[in-house]
C-alpha cells in the first residue's frame, strides 16, 4: 500500500476518534454540570444571604463543588454553561463560586480535605485534581498582589498534608488522635448533663411526695378534730 492510500485510510479514522472524543468531553461537562447543580444552587444562595455563611460551614461539602473550582479557575465555557443554567449572568456565576469557596472551603476552622473541596473519602486523584484548580484560580497571574496570599499559602499546607499516600496517612492519623479527647469530653459532659438533670428530677419528686404528705395529713388532723368535736372529745 502506497503512503497516498495510508493516509487516504487514516483521515476518516482520525476525524472518527476526534469525533468520539468531542462527544466524550461534552458527556463528561454535561454530567459535571448535573452533579454541580446542588453546589451552583447553594453558592448563589449564599451569594445573595450570606448570613447563612456560619450554617453552611457546619454541614458537610454539597455535591458538585468541582463545578466551582472550575468556574473559579477560570474556564469559561463551564461559566457559561453554569451561567445558562442557573439563569444568571456568567459574572454571577463567577463571583457565587469565588465565594463559596472563600467562605466555606477556607473557613478558619477547614481541615485539610475541605480546603481542597473535597473529605476523607475522596480518592487520590480527585484531591489531585481539586488542588489544580485551586491553585489555578489562585495564581499570581489571576490574582492581585497579595489578595489571596494567605489562602495560598493555607492551600499549599492542605496539599502537603495529602499529596502522597504516607503524609495522607500521617494526617489521618494525627486528625484521629486529636478528635479523641474531644469526643471523650464530650461524652463526659453528657454523661455530667444527665446525672445533673437526674439529681434536678429526684429533689422535684421529693419535694412532690413532701408536699403531697403534708397535704394528706393536713386533711388527716382535721377529720380527728370533727370527730372529736361530734363526739365531744377533747382532741
Amino acid at each position: 500500500m502506497d503512503t497516498v492510500a495510508a493516509g487516504a485510510m487514516a483521515a476518516p479514522a482520525a476525524a472518527t476518534l476526534r469525533r468520539g472524543g468531542a462527544q466524550e468531553a461534552d458527556q463528561t461537562a454535561g454530567e459535571r454540570m448535573m452533579a454541580g447543580r446542588t453546589a451552583l444552587k447553594l453558592a448563589i444562595a449564599l451569594l445573595h444571604v450570606p448570613s447563612k455563611v456560619r450554617l453552611v460551614r457546619s454541614e458537610p461539602l454539597p455535591e458538585g463543588v468541582e463545578l466551582l473550582l472550575r468556574i473559579a479557575a477560570g474556564e469559561a465555557d463551564t461559566a457559561r454553561s453554569a451561567a445558562l443554567t442557573a439563569r444568571r449572568s456568567p459574572e454571577t456565576v463567577r463571583r457565587a463560586a469565588v465565594f463559596f469557596i472563600e467562605q466555606i472551603l477556607f473557613a478558619p476552622d477547614a481541615d485539610s480535605y475541605r480546603l481542597l473541596g473535597a473529605d476523607a473519602t475522596a480518592s487520590a486523584g480527585e484531591l489531585r485534581r481539586n488542588a489544580a484548580l485551586l491553585f489555578k484560580w489562585l495564581h499570581p497571574d489571576r490574582d492581585a498582589p497579595g489578595a489571596r496570599a494567605t489562602l495560598a499559602s493555607r492551600l499549599a499546607a492542605a496539599w502537603d498534608d495529602l499529596k502522597t499516600p504516607e503524609r495522607r496517612a500521617a494526617y489521618d492519623a494525627r486528625c484521629r488522635a486529636a478528635a479523641d479527647p474531644a469526643r471523650r469530653k464530650a461524652t463526659f459532659g453528657s454523661r455530667s448533663r444527665r446525672k445533673q438533670l437526674a439529681r434536678l428530677l429526684a429533689r422535684r419528686q421529693a419535694r412532690q411526695r413532701d408536699e403531697w404528705l403534708a397535704s394528706h395529713l393536713g386533711k388527716l388532723g382535721f377529720l380527728r378534730r370533727a370527730l372529736a368535736a361530734l363526739l365531744h372529745r377533747p382532741v
